[in-house]
This record gives C-alpha cells, sequence and structure tokens, in this order.
C-alpha cells in the first residue's frame, strides 16, 4: 500500500499568490506548485514546506517505500470556509488513490487543525514541521514589524482589536477630559490632550488597515458614482435618508436640551423620540424605491411592504418596550406604562399579520397557481 505525504496550505497562499487550485497530486506538479511560489513570495514559508515535503518524498522513496506526495489548499478566510474546501480536496485525492496512511508536512500549528479531517480518511503517520531558520541579521524588530504591517491575516489577527481598545480608550479618554474642562471641574494639561489624539490616531489606523475601510468606502463611493450617472431615484433617496437621520438627531437634541431629567431617563427619552425618526427615514427610503421601480418600468415587489411593516413593528416594539422601562424605572406614571402596553401590542400583531401574508403569499407563488399578472 501507498504512503501518502500531504502537505495543506490553509489559507490559500498558493492560490492568492500563485493561481494554483489544490488539489496538486504528484511530484512533478508540487515542485512546480512549490516553484512558482517561492517565485511569487521568497518568503512565504508555505513554499518551503512543500520543498520540505519534497525532501521527504525522495527520502522515502530511496529508502524503497510507495509513496505519493500531495498538496491541498484551502482559503484566505480561515475557519469554516477553508477546511470545507480543504475537506472536499481531500475526497478528490482519496478517491484517485488508495492510501494505508498519510504523513502530514506542514509550516505550523495552524494547519494542525485539519488532522481531523485527515484521520476521518486514514490513520496518520507522524506530523513533521518545517521550520525555516532566518539569517541572524534579519531577525531584526524592524524586520517583524514591517513584515506585520503587510501581512494581512496577521493584521485581522492581532492589530484589530488592539486597534479597537486603542481607539475606544482613546475616544472615552477624550470624551471625560473635554466634560470635565467644559465644566470647568477639572483643568487639564495640553500633553494630556495631545497623547489621547496619538492614540485615538494609531487605534483608527490599526483598525482602518485591519478592517480595509479604504477599499470599502472606494467601493461605496464608486456605487454613489454608478447611481448618480445612471440618475436613478434610489441615489437621491440616500441623501434624504442620509438628511432625515441628521435632522431627527437634532430636533431630538433640541426637544431634550431645556427639559430637566435624570440622564438615564434623558437617554431613553431621546431614543424613543429618534426611533421614530429613523423609521420616517426608512420609509422615505422605501417610497423612492418604489418611484424607482414605477419609472423603471420593472414589475412592482412586495418586499418593499414587508420592509415598511416589519420596520414599524421593529419601531413599535422598541417604542413600547423603552416607554415601559421609563415607568420601570419610576420616570413615567401608569398612564405611560398602559401606553407602552399597547404599542407593543400593535407592534406584535402588525408583525403576526405581515408574516402570515408572507406565509400564504410564498405558499402561494409555489404552487404554481397564479399567473404572470399575479405575479407583478
Amino acid at each position: 500500500m501507498t504512503t501518502l505525504i500531504l502537505n495543506i496550505d490553509r489559507d490559500n497562499d498558493y492560490g492568492e499568490k500563485s493561481g494554483i487550485k489544490g488539489p496538486v497530486v504528484g511530484y512533478s506538479q508540487c515542485y512546480n506548485a512549490a516553484v512558482k511560489l517561492i517565485t511569487a513570495d521568497p518568503e512565504d514559508s508555505d513554499a518551503n514546506a512543500l520543498f520540505g515535503a519534497l525532501k521527504h518524498y525522495e527520502n522515502l522513496q530511496s529508502k524503497g517505500e510507495d509513496v505519493e506526495i500531495a498538496l491541498v489548499t484551502g482559503d484566505d478566510d480561515v475557519g469554516e470556509k477553508s477546511d470545507e474546501i480543504i475537506s472536499k480536496q481531500l475526497d478528490d485525492v482519496f478517491s484517485e488513490g488508495k492510501y494505508n496512511d498519510c504523513i502530514l508536512i506542514s509550516d505550523g500549528a495552524e494547519d494542525d487543525y485539519v488532522i481531523p479531517l485527515i484521520l476521518s480518511r486514514t490513520k496518520i503517520r507522524y506530523v513533521k514541521h518545517i521550520i525555516v531558520r532566518h539569517n541572524q541579521n534579519i531577525e531584526s524588530l524592524y524586520y517583524y514589524v514591517v513584515k506585520a504591517m503587510k501581512d494581512k491575516k496577521f493584521f485581522k489577527k492581532i492589530f484589530i482589536p488592539i486597534g479597537l481598545i486603542l481607539l475606544v480608550y482613546g475616544v472615552a479618554v477624550l470624551s471625560f477630559i473635554a466634560f470635565f474642562d467644559l465644566t470647568g471641574k477639572l483643568t487639564t494639561s495640553p500633553s494630556l490632550y495631545a497623547l489621547t489624539l496619538v492614540i485615538i490616531v494609531l487605534g483608527a489606523y490599526f483598525t482602518e488597515r485591519g478592517f480595509d475601510l479604504r477599499t470599502k468606502i472606494n467601493m461605496i463611493l464608486n456605487d454613489v458614482k454608478a447611481y448618480s450617472e445612471e440618475a436613478r431615484v434610489m441615489f437621491i433617496s440616500t441623501i434624504v435618508s442620509i438628511g432625515i437621520f441628521l435632522v431627527g438627531i437634532t430636533s431630538t437634541y433640541s426637544i431634550l436640551y431645556n427639559i430637566r431629567m435624570p440622564p438615564l431617563d434623558r437617554l431613553l427619552f431621546f431614543l424613543q423620540i429618534f426611533g421614530i425618526w429613523v423609521y420616517v427615514s426608512i420609509v422615505s427610503r422605501a417610497l423612492f424605491k418604489i418611484a424607482d421601480i414605477y419609472i423603471g418600468g420593472s414589475p412592482r415587489s412586495d418586499t418593499i411592504f414587508y420592509a415598511v411593516s416589519f420596520s414599524l413593528s421593529a419601531e413599535l416594539l422598541i417604542l413600547g418596550i423603552v416607554g415601559y422601562l421609563r415607568y420601570s424605572l419610576k420616570y413615567v406614571g401608569f398612564g405611560q406604562a398602559l401606553e407602552s402596553v399597547i404599542i407593543i401590542s400593535v407592534g406584535i400583531a402588525i408583525a403576526m399579520i405581515t408574516a402570515a401574508i408572507h406565509r400564504k403569499r410564498t405558499a402561494f407563488l409555489s404552487s404554481g397557481n397564479y399567473t404572470n399578472k399575479d405575479q407583478s
């Protein structure tokens, strides 16, 4: 029986950097794949791991053992998605030949997460890690910092949490010192402001790099440009919705500005009033969407009705729950509590009626007892 020497690239560096799709089976094919990757990125450890697997293949073959070598690749979204792809590729590898056991060659402990996938198909003879030795002059702090800044996977794992912590901490500290300065309760030095701003800038930079916000913002701007070039009504609806949202914030703030109430009650009351503005923003966008569909001559869609109905239900539930919370905290009287219960009941009723209509319409459409006129 044959022993399979298996190399796993869980994060799919072969696919991302050299365009190689797994599985790759056979000495020549694996050798070519390793050469392509190390040519594209001489510092990638996955190429060294595959060269290590090829060397192990040669050693066992020289001893007279019957061996085969294979490379399977995952996905840059390491986790369920990558392991599902690896599982399918393992099925392809084991369908091509019968292997008595397997030797796993990898570049680190991350690939060991797929060991259960291998054990479900064959037994593992042993696991060998290929550790790359670096020149001592290269192993400097600057080198590793630069490498980490360029490695997107490392950046997401390490710098996103650090960035969020710095950002939240900086904003919180800046809010407190600004509040104490404005109220005159405490005088802070300019150096504290400078330090806080540095923390916020670092946190924002790490967060932006980790989430790749620049690319996402460019995509949004390109979509806005496309909408404006097509002269679609939905482009206007976005501006109107944002305008209503901002007006809701300022209007709610102006209402509460001169009202004296406890801070928690002020927050709950703000959520009640502002929630209405949010729903108005949602409805305005839905109305513009209806106009866009009508002008474009497209078939009508009942999804807009469901969106408006469910958002109305959600708004009523939030309005009622927040109102009842104010009653529970003894900020309002029993009359407003009863009103909140009625609002919650109406919200639940709207949600149930909308769900029932949606279920009946779905069943009607799936039965096939409708015409094109009905569908439109």
